[in-house]
């Protein structure tokens, strides 16, 4: 887990984020957790432009640290600067997508039959369930056309499964095309539909095409999910702007990521705080009540109007009392116009006078608050959790239009003093 936050007004925009990182690993068959606080999550994308980039969730791409591929990003522009933000995020996921020395098509291949062969379990179990046994080793007391009726079944049902909007067909072709030779030769000794029995060989070429399809049209549920953070301004742009993508890995030869809707400035525009991955704390300093009382309020009052309805109802001895239904018509709008009053307080004494105070605020102090939030979720994951998954010292950027990127709190694994020649190469 991880705790950042972008805070932006009309003059500035101010990243921070931890350093805390998770590594799993499996040790006898349990799952064990282990917890760093020296990851770099903030980076300055553009030295010739004012553009700082943040990520959270996984800290890698198919076994590439993110870091590697976002400094030789900026590397590779050079003092080129591009007339929109959005477009410094779209030529980085192609500089990733087309880069050889990352991943080679070799790596991509490989990755790619691992992915795919990851899913045979879940396709067996899903021959098993349409068989009507419970587990995988029940198939073996099945005959082959047992099987094969069983494989039918569970094609129908993925060829029914929804095409994710992020994929296409084509994926599907590409990914057999690459992985069908591989896999068919290998499913004999590592399927255990197979290995059961060497007289179901038959139905190798269908498992594989299902088993690429299931894979493919479940590759989101499955991904590890990078959150890309991009914030600051374009060459032909005078107010900060934020863009905000999920990047989900390269299937095969296509990197697959998703645009969300960005935040940009304007002279009208609110100042924006918008925290990312760990957000309880932050979001109960900008809101003034945490998220779980206002999920928890919001369902128990719910239920409360609905009891009082049915007291009401019994204590009066109606002669023709309300249905269930209009029941919960009545009780519904009343609960309706009860929430809407109380998240318009939420927003006239929380959110709006936070938004107006921080487009006033001086850029020390903008920093500073946003140090302070993330230090506030560290505090709470400390003293409420033994896995301190925010923690570690906080770097904090400050990106606006005329003064670039500027630090203001970065660590080093490294004393400065003693490496001088570190900050010349860096000049």
């Amino acid at each position: 887990m991880t705790a950042e936050i972008a805070i932006m007004n009309r003059t500035a925009v101010v990243l921070a984020a931890d350093s805390a990182v998770t590594v799993t690993s499996w040790k006898d068959g349990r799952q064990e957790r282990r917890y760093f606080k020296g990851a770099n999550k903030l980076y300055e994308l553009a030295r010739s432009g004012p553009v700082g980039l943040m990520i959270y969730g996984s800290a890698g791409l198919q076994g590439v640290p993110w870091e590697l591929p976002i400094k030789a990003f900026r590397e590779s522009l050079g003092k080129e600067q591009y007339d929109n933000l959005k477009t410094y995020p779209e030529r980085f996921f192609e500089f990733i997508q087309h880069n050889d020395k990352f991943f080679s098509d070799e790596a991509k291949d490989k990755a790619l039959v691992s992915l795919i062969g990851a899913a045979h379990f879940r396709l067996q179990m899903l021959v098993a369930n349409h068989a009507g046994v419970e587990d995988i080793e029940g198939l073996a007391e099945k005959s082959n056309a047992e099987i094969e009726t069983a494989l039918t079944l569970t094609e129908e049902e993925i060829d029914a499964l929804p095409l994710p909007d992020l994929l296409t067909e084509a994926d599907i072709a590409n990914a057999t095309a690459k992985t069908s030779a591989v896999l068919t030769e290998e499913a004999p000794t590592s399927v255990l539909l197979f290995i059961q029995s060497d007289s179901r060989g038959y139905l190798i070429p269908r498992f594989i095409v299902a088993l690429v399809k299931l894979a493919v049209k479940e590759f989101l549920n499955f991904a590890d999910e990078t959150g890309v953070v991009v914030a600051g301004y374009g060459k032909e742009e005078y107010f900060p702007s934020l863009e905000v993508y999920v990047c989900y890995g390269l299937l095969g030869d296509r990197l697959i990521f998703k645009r969300n809707e960005p935040r940009v400035m304007d002279a009208n525009s609110p100042a924006v705080i918008q925290p990312f991955a760990t957000t309880h704390m932050i979001d109960t300093f900008r809101m003034g009540v945490a998220p779980d009382v206002l999920g928890n309020t919001y369902g128990s009052t719910q239920q409360a109007l609905t009891d009082l309805g049915r007291r009401v109802i019994a204590e009066c001895g109606a002669q023709s009392p309300l249905t269930e239904e209009r029941l919960a018509e009545l009780v519904g709008a009343a609960h309706q116009e009860h929430t809407d009053r109380w998240y318009q307080e939420i927003r006239n004494q929380h959110v709006f006078p936070l938004s107006n105070i921080i487009h006033s605020l001086p850029l020390p102090d903008m920093a500073a608050l946003a140090k302070s939030l993330i230090e506030l979720e560290s505090l709470k994951e400390r003293v409420t959790k033994p896995s301190e998954s925010v923690s570690g010292p906080i770097d904090v950027a400050v990106i606006s239009k005329h003064d670039g990127f500027v630090w203001i709190d970065r660590k080093h694994y490294f004393r400065p003093e003693l490496n001088p020649r570190f900050f010349n190469r860096a000049d």
